[in-house]
């Protein structure tokens, strides 16, 4: 099992490859106008940034869950 210390890494680099994931979507964007005037963003990057937030919100919670046990 890993120790405290190695999960908070670990989410600190997945948090680091979440924000680069997200700046590459916003730089590359290319929205589309619709005859409306409406303008649509399609996401390149939206299942691996979805991967990313589950795996940050699953060690949030075993960091949360280790802290309560030492209470």
């Amino acid at each position: 099992m890993s120790n405290r210390f190695e999960i908070q890494q670990e989410l600190t680099d997945t948090q680091g490859d979440l924000n680069r994931l997200c700046q590459k979507e916003a730089r590359q964007c290319r929205p589309t106008k619709s005859n409306s005037g409406t303008v649509t963003i399609e996401p390149r990057y939206g299942k691996e940034m979805n991967a990313l937030r589950e795996k940050c919100g699953q060690l949030r919670m075993i960091l949360d869950a280790m802290e309560a046990s030492e209470d």
